[in-house]
């Protein structure tokens, strides 16, 4: 049932009121229709013909009026040539109308007063229009002329860039340093910007004296540009383009005159359009006065007419003012109250789709079916906004989490619970060597057997082979890690993890450089844990072999050489010598030997060596060598370098079984940032499996039969390179060959050397009191016989503690002290009080450790007098003599404890 108070039913009401009164109207109206019509036959024949030759005669004089705008803004010539024909039509037929109106208007109007006055403001008319269309015409003219001028500012510009590219030689020039010249060429580059400039706002100003301004700018700039001389050296060579610019200044200078006639025709040309329209106004007022002469004349007429409809007026009146009413009643609720409302709703509806969320609702509290409307457009504006935020915030989330996704240094997956790939970021195609092509729409076993075909190996975190079909069900399970090892070294870690909506996601590590900074620090690590171990029984060897060594030095001293115990005894102390090489070569690998690093041209240095190094290689081996010239010297202990040497070359032949080729090299390298000088030994013999190439640096390993090596070679090589500071590195493959590099620091400044020769001669001893502390019995003892046999009065303290007690009561010439001591105080702390207590005692360290490891482990001073362990006789004559006071005589460099040639491949 439809409500009164809803928009349908009062419509209805309304429209069915229309109805009835629509009807009634017809039916009274139909029977005056046969006099009417007869009427309007008569009306049409006299006056309707005088009316619309008058309206034709207004329109076609307004359609004038409104071309007059249309031929003022004309910039072609042909456009204003197609209209001028079309005006000359238009003003014909105006001057037709006119003519037409004499006649007509004494035959039936009797109005010639105004006739005279319509032909005068045609003719008035016409010739305002031609006079426009000439004013046209000079206008493109002149703008023409403008043009040109517009294209003489480009070649300026361009003749600009040419007097700065000679501003640019004459900076070059030689002498202009000399002369202090002021740049002149950026003073012309300014007068012409600024002669341009002038040019530009002429063509663009509206105002006379503004015009007149920019001119007298112009003027005045151009006269600056003729004043330059360009004879001077310095603008010599800017002097065409100079030319060039002044010739195209006079030609622009014509712009002024042409803007001036511009704005005198923009003058006229409004001036005109205005003449126009007045015109077009004055005539419309005497056509509608002939106009309303040519009605009065017609109602004459239709009084007739309306005489005969007399009978059916008034009914018709009634109810066509009742049918009028309830037109405006319903057009005015229609448009008012139901189309407002709904265009008020569009509108909103409108400005909320553009973007507008901040639009009101009208027409919320109306009980029709326009407040239901927007009622539902307020719950749907909330809705967008709830939405618009909800997406604004998606949007960012997504952007963060696609920027995130894309520029993972993990690579990420995401798989569907049938096992195939949904997603992934680029960091997942570059680990594992995929193009997208290869991974759209795949399955986990496609890709698994894609890495299989490829050689890469799927395993378990602890390196055992794992089940593939096994590992795909579980990812979709519970967690999974494992690793993918590829043919070129890298090892990728995968870590997968179920997703609640089934399916898995896995993300994708390089781990290749942490495993191998993980094995460099376990093999780092081990190499340390040895060479502490190995310095450790080096160090109480060296004890050792210092009681043995010094006792059968003695035995040999006191011995006949008739006697056969002498002979004996010899042997023995070279078999010592040989033990304290060995104890040499550990040292050498745990870094704890005595250097002696100096300037070493590494050039001369093996050049000096081919000789030796050719002797013992035998036939087939070919020994050849690249070194660089002009290399700067290295820093490093020769002697210990040539034994290096040696060592390697051997090593070398030794991977020679049937013959090849031995290449000595040296050349210059970057290292931690500094220079390095980097001498290598290459050959191209049987090689080493990686097995083997992870040991070679252990001391005592070494892959050769029992007897042919002792496995110390490469564990000194270690040892003494990185004690001098430098860096070893092996490279080998089985059937190809090795390639040993040493690197050692670049030399800057010399050390000085404070130890003595090795085998000083025979030097004799003295009367002086020399306090020798040692912990060790045997070699206590021992120093003090031998120190007993070369004169002096030896007194034997086993601690430090005891020294002191000695110190307290006795004067004593000579402290002899080891370094490292049991107990509460070292041998520095020892010396440093015994010093306090006798100013004048002089001091002397010893230990089976290195001076250089002492001064870095033990904080022992460089400038110490120090012997190192295991020492003969001789030597330790002379260190003694050499620290009282006494003169040593140089003997040769080598002795029988000196080692010459360390052999055996680690």
């Amino acid at each position: 049932m439809l409500s009164p108070v809803s928009v349908r039913g009062r419509l209805l009401a309304a429209f069915g009121a229309m109805v009835v009164l629509t009807t009634a109207v017809g039916g009274v109206g139909w029977f005056g229709l046969g006099e009417t019509e007869r009427a309007l036959l008569s009306l049409q024949r006299e006056g309707l013909g005088n009316i619309a030759l008058a309206m034709r005669m207004a329109e076609l004089n307004t359609g004038l009026a409104a071309r007059a705008p249309f031929i003022a803004a004309i910039e072609a010539t042909p456009s204003l040539d197609e209209e001028r024909s079309q005006l000359e039509l238009k003003l014909n037929d105006l001057t037709g109308l006119v003519q037409r109106l004499p006649g007509l208007e004494r035959a039936s109007l009797h109005v010639p007063s105004d006739v005279p006055s319509l032909v005068r403001l045609a003719g008035r008319l016409d010739g305002t229009l031609r006079n426009l269309m000439d004013v046209t015409g000079e206008s493109i003219a002149v703008r023409a002329e403008a043009a040109a001028i517009r294209l003489g500012l480009e070649r300026q510009r361009i003749l600009g860039e040419t007097l700065a590219g000679a501003a640019a030689r004459t900076f070059e020039h030689p002498g202009f340093e000399a002369t202090g010249t002021p740049p002149l060429p950026f003073s012309v580059l300014r007068l012409a910007d600024r002669t341009r400039d002038a040019v530009s706002a002429a063509l663009t100003t509206t105002s006379p004296a503004d015009l007149a301004r920019w001119r007298a700018g112009f003027d005045a700039d151009r006269q600056g540009l003729r004043a330059i001389d360009t004879a001077t050296p310095a603008l010599a060579i800017m002097a065409p383009s100079l030319d060039q610019l002044l010739a195209v200044l006079d030609a622009q200078g014509a712009v002024f005159d042409i803007r001036g006639r511009q704005l005198g025709i923009e003058q006229r040309s409004r001036f005109l359009v205005a003449a126009a329209n007045t015109l077009s106004v004055q005539l419309n007022r005497e056509v509608e006065s002939v106009a309303t002469a040519m009605q009065t004349a017609a109602r004459s007429r239709g009084d007739a007419t309306f005489s005969a409809l007399s009978s059916g007026k008034a009914g018709i009146l009634a109810l066509g003012a009742l049918c009028a009413l309830a037109a405006i009643a319903a057009a005015v609720y229609v448009m008012r109250d139901v189309a407002g409302n709904l265009r008020a709703v569009t509108r909103a509806m409108s400005a909320l789709a553009g973007g507008d969320r901040l639009v009101s609702v009208p027409a919320t509290g109306r009980p029709d079916e326009i407040g239901d409307l927007a009622r539902a457009f307020s719950v749907f504006k909330e809705n967008v906004a709830e939405r618009d935020a909800l997406a604004r915030k998606l949007g960012e989330n997504s952007r963060m989490l696609e920027a995130v996704f894309d520029n993972m240094n993990d690579g990420l997956s995401v798989f569907d619970e049938n096992g195939r790939l949904v997603t992934w970021n680029p960091r997942f195609l570059d680990l594992n060597g995929f193009t997208p092509a290869d991974v759209a729409g795949r399955d986990l076993a496609e890709l698994q057997r894609n890495l299989l075909r490829r050689g890469v190996g799927i395993r378990l975190l602890d390196g055992s082979s794992i089940d593939l079909e096994a590992l795909t069900r579980r990812r979709a399970e519970q967690a999974v890690r494992c690793e993918h090892h590829f043919p070129d070294g890298r090892v990728v870690e995968l870590h997968s993890s179920p997703m609640p909506s089934g399916g898995f996601i896995t993300t994708y590590s390089d781990l290749t450089e942490r495993k191998d900074i993980e094995k460099q620090l376990r093999h780092a690590q081990k190499m340390e844990a040895v060479g502490q171990l190995t310095g450790g029984i080096a160090h109480d060897f060296n004890n050792l072999l210092a009681a043995i060594m010094g006792n059968l030095q003695m035995i040999h001293d006191e011995t006949a050489e008739q006697d056969p115990v002498r002979g004996k005894a010899l042997r023995a102390l070279d078999a010592a010598e040989r033990g304290a090489t060995t104890i040499q070569r550990l040292l050498a690998f745990s870094r704890q030997q005595a250097l002696q690093p100096q300037a070493v041209d590494l050039n001369e240095l093996v050049e000096g060596m081919l000789d030796l190094l050719a002797y013992g290689l035998g036939g087939g081996i070919v020994l050849k060598t690249a070194l660089t010239p002009g290399l700067a010297p290295a820093l490093v202990d020769p002697g210990q370098l040539e034994n290096a040497l040696l060592n390697l070359v051997v090593n070398a032949r030794d991977a020679l079984v049937d013959g090849g080729t031995i290449v000595i090299a040296t050349e210059a390298a970057a290292q931690d940032g500094g220079d390095a000088i980097v001498l290598s030994v290459r050959d191209d013999g049987s090689g080493m499996p990686p097995a083997v190439l992870s040991r070679v640096f252990e001391p005592f390993f070494t892959t050769k039969r029992f007897g042919r090596g002792s496995g110390l070679g490469l564990s000194m090589v270690y040892g003494f390179v990185r004690q001098s500071g430098g860096k070893v590195d092996i490279q080998s493959e089985p059937g190809v060959g090795t390639l040993v590099a040493m690197a050692f620091p670049r030399a800057r400044m010399l050390p000085e050397t404070l130890a003595l020769p090795r085998d000083p001669g025979t030097v004799e001893g003295g009367p002086e009191r020399v306090l020798v502390v040692e912990d060790d019995p045997a070699v206590r003892l021992t120093t003090v016989d031998m120190l007993t046999a070369l004169g002096y009065r030896a007194v034997p303290a086993a601690s430090a503690e005891e020294a002191l007690v000695l110190l307290d009561g006795t004067a004593f010439d000579l402290l002899f002290t080891d370094v490292i001591l049991t107990g509460g105080m070292n041998g520095p702390a020892l010396a440093a009080v015994a010093k306090a207590r006798q100013p004048a005692l002089q001091v002397l360290f010893c230990s089976g450790y290195a001076r250089d490891f002492l001064v870095e482990s033990a904080s022992l001073p460089l400038d110490i007098r120090f012997i190192q362990k295991p020492y003969q006789k001789p030597l330790l004559a002379a260190q003694i003599r050499n620290v009282l006071g006494g003169v040593v005589q140089p003997g040769p460099v080598r002795s029988r404890s000196e080692p010459s040639v360390l052999s055996g491949r680690g």
